[in-house]
C-alpha cells in the first residue's frame, strides 16, 4: 500500500504532459495512380462482360502495369501470366 500512492501520483503526473511531439507535416493520403485509372477505363472496353471479367481485367492491367515498373519480378510476371488466362477463358 506504501508502494501504491506513490505510483498513482507518477502515473498521473506523466499522463498529463500536454507537450506531446506532434509531426511537421499533416499526413495525407497516397495519390491514385494514373494508371489505375486507366486499367479501370480499359476494363469497361469489355462489352457485354460480367461484372467478375471487368474486375480480372481491371487487375490484369494493374499487374500489368505493375510489371513495367519492375520488369524483373517473377511474382508479377505469373500474376499478369495468370490474369491473362483467367481473362481470355473467362471473358471469351
Amino acid at each position: 500500500m506504501k508502494r501504491l500512492i506513490p505510483l498513482l501520483l507518477v502515473i498521473a503526473f506523466a499522463s498529463c504532459d500536454d507537450d506531446a511531439a506532434k509531426p511537421a507535416a499533416v499526413p495525407t493520403a497516397p495519390t491514385v495512380a494514373p494508371s489505375a485509372a486507366a486499367a479501370s477505363a480499359s476494363a469497361a472496353d469489355i462489352s457485354g462482360g460480367s461484372t467478375i471479367c471487368r474486375v480480372y481485367a481491371t487487375e490484369r492491367d494493374v499487374a500489368k502495369t505493375e510489371l513495367d515498373a519492375a520488369p524483373t519480378d517473377t511474382l508479377a510476371q505469373r500474376r499478369v501470366k495468370t490474369l491473362d488466362a483467367l481473362v481470355k477463358e473467362t471473358c471469351n
